[in-house]
């Protein structure tokens, strides 16, 4: 399977988030058949989370295919500081590296968005490197780009930057309340951000606890201590048990 990274630069916190998303050949045609189900034309339009999504009914719907296709998926994610943006390239190599150890047998390709710039980095065994992609014509870097708007959105609110709340109803037919909208990402791609690797001992009835590992997690030396604490709270480990 391939993997496609993309950015997300938050300036007010200090981050840039970089999501690589690892994707099974039928998701990607199921993509672009979501593309052209939405109203757009594949190869010339294109999804963007910078794009208005407010009265975009088009959009919005896309935005949500996405997400369920990013929730079947896998997700290892990135962060630095915004002043190491010209050390993308080893973050991206390092993420790389951090799949490629929990997927021994896998190989594939490793896309990378126009706004990274390749340098010369060492890459896991197996993988080739295609940089400077265009992702109206990569359609999985327009999955990347969701899956890290998704991530810096749930760190933003972790850090207490920006919190935004949605109708409970989304998740919770028939309640009248409000959630945040980052537990509702978390809550949606919570299987993909899970890895291999059960966290703690067995319990008494030889079972793990539904805890795991992310399937990838790094960080940049630069990174801000700040970011770090908050993103290791929130991905450090992922609950893949009931919720409801």
């Amino acid at each position: 399977m391939d993997i496609y990274i993309d950015e997300s630069i938050h300036d007010r916190a200090n981050f840039i988030v970089l999501a690589a998303i690892w994707v099974p050949p039928d998701e990607i045609r199921i993509a672009t058949e979501a593309l052209s189900e939405c109203g757009f034309v594949p190869g010339r339009d294109e999804f963007k989370s910078s794009m208005k999504m407010n009265g975009n009914r088009h959009a919005q719907a896309l935005r949500e295919r996405f997400r369920g296709i990013i929730g079947r998926c896998k997700i290892a994610i990135g962060i630095c500081a915004v002043n190491e943006r010209h050390q993308l390239m080893s973050l991206a190599a390092s993420i790389g590296t951090a799949i490629a150890l929990q997927n021994p047998t896998e190989n594939g390709v490793i896309y990378l968005d126009q706004g990274i710039k390749p340098r010369w980095t060492g890459l896991p065994t197996g993988y080739l490197l295609n940089p400077d992609c265009d992702s109206k014509t990569v359609i999985g870097i327009q999955l990347a780009d969701c899956c890290a708007h998704f991530i810096a959105t749930i760190l933003l609110d972790e850090l207490g930057v920006a919190r935004k709340m949605v109708p409970a109803r989304r998740v919770y037919p028939g309640n009248d309340g409000d959630l945040e909208l980052a537990w509702e990402l978390w809550a949606s791609i919570r299987y993909a951000l899970a890895g291999n690797q059960p966290i703690g001992d067995r319990g008494d009835d030889g079972f793990h606890e539904p805890l795991f590992e992310p399937f990838g997690l790094v960080f940049s030396d630069g990174c801000d201590p700040s970011v770090v604490e908050a993103a290791q709270r929130r991905f450090s480990s992922v609950w893949i048990g009931c919720i409801h």
